[in-house]
């Protein structure tokens, strides 16, 4: 992959990895919004890990990308 794609692709992993931060700081709130009402907020915990998760993988691609990108010519 030459330099122009990877910096493209690293970017777009930085944006990946800024909107899965709101979507998790979102979920917390969603979920603590649940339990201080008295509901039960098992799925919303449930997404909240499927959410996390997903930001390990994203986080990764970011940094594989960037040690590419840094190896690269």
């Amino acid at each position: 992959m030459n330099r122009v794609d990877l910096e493209l692709r690293l970017q777009e992993a930085e944006c990946k990895v800024g909107r899965g931060e709101q979507n998790i700081a979102h979920q917390r709130g969603v979920i603590s919004t649940l339990e201080r009402g008295g509901h039960d907020a098992r799925a919303a915990q449930m997404f909240l890990r499927r959410l996390e998760s997903a930001q390990v993988r994203h986080v990764a691609e970011r940094d594989r990308l960037g040690r590419e990108l840094k190896a690269s010519p």
